[in-house]
């Protein structure tokens, strides 16, 4: 690694390995659920790995865990939107993790301030 290297990276990540959850919101409702393998997690969003098509680019996730986790993002970022028992993220980042064989996928969280009460809404309504 070069002396020259700094890390870009705003925020802390947090290692996490953790079987979980999401759901993809497509056409106003939400697909089935899908079991994710996540890999680590910072105030700014989740990195997770999946052996299914991955969801698409820019589409808002439900990532679905357990109250414990929820709780420990929650601390992390008081702002999140969090519904039931997931946390909403946009997908920002998609490359292949084992070839042939799963994706990494990116997400941001969705964060209340950046949304207007309506957008919320029309999220949170989505038959989650």
């Amino acid at each position: 690694m070069s002396d020259e290297f700094q890390e870009q990276r705003e925020f802390l990540r947090i290692d996490h390995a953790a079987q979980v959850e999401f759901r993809e919101l497509k056409t106003n409702k939400y697909s089935n659920k899908a079991n994710i393998q996540t890999k680590n997690v910072s105030a700014s969003g989740i990195l997770f790995n999946t052996t299914q098509i991955p969801p698409a680019l820019s589409s808002i996730v439900w990532i679905i865990m357990d109250d414990k986790m929820v709780n420990v993002c929650s601390e992390i970022e008081e702002d999140l939107v969090i519904v039931k028992n997931g946390i909403l993220a946009r997908v920002v980042r998609i490359s292949e993790g084992e070839p042939g064989v799963s994706y990494d996928v990116g997400a941001c969280f969705l964060r209340r301030k950046n949304m207007s009460d309506a957008e919320v809404q029309s999220l949170t309504s989505n038959q989650i």
